[in-house]
């Protein structure tokens, strides 16, 4: 069971950001690609057009994907690692960096240490799109699942509150893999009263609860 609480104010809680667990290399959208045996290596994957600072990792498959000549010295692609794309020429190919920006590609570059000489040994090198992908699994509320929201009301030295709560939500101004930025504009998910506990979708980023100074309750299995 997951559980999130909070008590709301007139004007608006401190905004809550549902935090996330960022899909880790190699995951991500993975494409075949090829690699050429040049200083640096060139990158082709069919199907992607690629942009400068674009995020992407390399991992390959095949029956020989764990090569030595894979354990690369410093200077050479590495397995399973962050780069970006630091250069794109008319046809799609394209260089990677280790940081953003086209200064940081590295001439000493060379390609993976492939098998292809044989059918029995050949390796097909994989690229992962790590930019322009949603986000990874929200926890603890998913986006699009269902949740209990709960007002359980407030305590007070005159009482207890039973003033209704209002649950809002906004998207992260952020649209692509990456770290929060801030909440942009925010909606009414709903208003919860007092004792009517209700089935609502959290399918946002941030979320605040306001109106009242009611304790908000979320609950999810």
């Amino acid at each position: 069971m997951q559980v999130l609480i909070t008590t709301g104010t007139a004007a608006g809680t401190q905004p809550i950001y549902l935090p996330y667990d960022k899909a880790p290399v190699p995951f991500g959208d993975p494409l075949a690609a090829s690699l050429t045996a040049a200083t640096p290596s060139i990158v082709t994957v069919p199907g992607y057009a690629p942009s400068v600072n674009d995020a992407v990792s390399v991992t390959v498959e095949g029956p020989n994907a764990i090569l030595a000549t894979q354990v690369a010295a410093a200077g050479t692609l590495q397995l399973s690692t962050t780069y970006y794309v630091s250069g794109v020429s008319a046809s799609n190919a394209f260089t990677l960096g280790t940081q953003k920006g086209t200064a940081t590609s590295l001439a000493s570059w060379t390609t993976l240490g492939f098998s292809i000489a044989t059918p029995a040994n050949a390796s097909q090198p994989i690229v992962h799109l790590l930019s322009n992908q949603p986000d990874g699994t929200v926890i603890p509320f998913k986006p699009g699942n269902t949740v209990l929201a709960i007002n359980a009301g407030a305590v007070s030295g005159t009482g207890t509150s039973t003033l209704p709560i209002t649950v809002m939500g906004a998207a992260d101004k952020t649209t692509v893999f990456g770290n929060p930025l801030g909440p942009n504009a925010y909606s009414v998910i709903a208003t919860i009263g007092f004792g009517a506990p209700q089935l609502i979708t959290i399918n946002n980023d941030w979320i605040v609860a306001s109106g009242s100074t009611s304790t908000l309750v979320l609950l999810q299995n």
